[in-house]
C-alpha cells in the first residue's frame, strides 16, 4: 500500500503479469499487437487479454500460472479491499485486474466468494473503466478455474457470473445494462459459456423469438448450444430498451459474436436484429440512425457468414458426389 498510487498500481500489475502464462505470447495471434493499448494506465490486463482471445484465430482461454499460496491470497484480500475504495480510479482498476490471477491460486470456495465480491463492488464504480474492469475479470476469472477440475470454470459462470448479469441487464440503471452486454461479449468471444446455465425466466425477453427446445437433454451439444441461448436471450431483453445506447449495443455486442456462433444461434440472434430494425423504424418518438447502423452491420456479418457456409456445404457436397 504505497502512498503513491502509481507505485500500487505498478506492483499490482507486476503481480498480475508474473502469473500470466509466457506460452500466451507464443500462441496469441501475431496480429493481436499492444499498440492499441499504449496508454497501460488505461488498458487493464484482462481488457488485452480479452481483445486477443477474440481476434485469436484459435481463441485460446487466457492461462495464469499460480504465483501466490492459498495463505497469502487471504492475506491479500484486506488489502486489495482497501484499494477498491481508492480516490485514484487507476488504483481501484488495478486492485480488480488481479482477480483472474488469485483465482488461479485458490481451490477454497469461501475464497474465491471473497474474491468475486471484489468485482462485483467496483462492477458499480462511477468510472466507466473500472466498472468494465471489473466485469472483464470477473467472467474470466471462470477460465483460470478450469485448471482446478473440469466443472470449475463453467461453475463460475453458471453461478456466480450469469446470476449477476440478469442483475445487472433488469437494473434501472442504463450504465449496468450496458455493462451485462458486455459481460456478454466476454463470455461469448473467450469461449466461456459452460455446459449448462438456469433457462432465462419466460417473459424476459419480450416478444422475441423463443428459445427452441428440440434438441435432447443428453447431447452435450444442446446443453452447450441451451446455455449460449440463454445467454443471448438476455441481450435480446435489452433491443427495445429505453435507452438509445443500451439499443445499439446490443447491435454492436451481436455484430462482434455472430461470427463466433452455431448456425442455429447465429439465426436466433439475426432474428432479434430483425425485430430492432423493425421495431426502431417504427417508433413514435423517430428511429435512431446509429441503432439502426449497428443492427444493420451485425446483420450483414451473418449473411456473409451464412453464405460462406453455404458455399463451404455445396463444396462439400459436390466433393462426396464426385467421389
Amino acid at each position: 500500500q504505497d502512498p503513491d498510487p502509481e507505485v500500487t498500481t505498478a506492483s499490482l500489475r507486476a503481480v498480475t503479469n508474473a502469473s500470466r502464462s509466457s506460452a500466451r505470447s507464443s500462441t496469441s495471434n501475431p496480429s493481436c499487437s499492444h499498440s492499441k493499448f499504449d496508454d497501460d494506465d488505461l488498458a487493464s490486463v484482462a481488457s488485452v487479454t480479452s481483445l486477443q482471445s477474440h481476434l485469436s484465430v484459435d481463441r485460446t482461454k487466457p492461462v495464469f500460472i499460480p504465483v501466490l499460496s492459498e495463505k497469502q491470497v487471504l492475506r491479500l484480500l484486506p488489502t486489495l479491499s482497501n484499494l477498491a475504495t481508492s480516490a485514484q480510479w487507476r488504483v481501484r482498476q488495478s486492485a480488480v485486474e488481479i482477480v483472474p490471477a488469485l483465482l488461479g491460486c485458490t481451490h477454497r470456495h469461501e475464497t474465491r466468494h471473497e474474491i468475486s465480491k471484489l468485482c462485483l463492488t467496483l462492477m458499480g464504480d462511477k468510472v466507466d473503466a473500472v466498472r468494465k474492469t471489473a466485469a472483464e475479470c470477473l467472467c474470466l476469472g471462470g477460465s483460470n478455474l478450469a485448471m482446478h477440475g473440469e466443472d470449475d470454470g463453467g461453475e463460475w459462470i453458471a453461478k456466480i457470473v450469469v446470476p449477476h448479469l440478469k442483475t445487472c441487464s433488469r437494473s434501472e440503471d442504463a450504465k449496468q445494462r450496458m455493462l451485462s452486454l458486455k459481460m456478454i461479449e466476454i463470455i461469448i468471444t473467450n469461449g466461456l459459456c459452460p455446459s449448462r446455465v438456469d433457462v432465462v425466466e419466460s417473459g424476459a425477453s419480450g416478444d422475441m423469438p423463443p428459445s427452441p427446445s428440440s434438441h435432447s437433454d443428453n447431447s452435450e451439444a444442446a446443453t452447450k448450444e441451451s446455455a449460449v441461448r440463454a445467454i443471448l436471450t438476455i441481450a435480446a431483453s435489452l433491443a427495445s430498451d429505453a435507452v438509445p445506447n443500451v439499443r445499439l449495443n446490443v447491435g454492436r455486442v451481436l455484430g462482434v459474436t455472430v461470427g463466433l456462433l452455431d448456425r442455429s444461434n447465429a439465426e436466433f440472434a439475426a432474428s432479434v436484429l430483425e425485430q430492432q430494425i423493425e421495431k426502431e423504424k417504427s417508433r413514435d418518438t423517430g428511429s435512431d440512425r446509429d441503432v439502426i447502423f449497428f443492427a444493420q452491420q451485425a446483420l450483414s456479418i451473418f449473411r456473409q457468414q451464412s453464405t460462406l457456409s453455404d458455399l463451404r456445404r455445396e463444396s462439400s457436397l459436390m466433393s462426396s458426389l464426385m467421389d
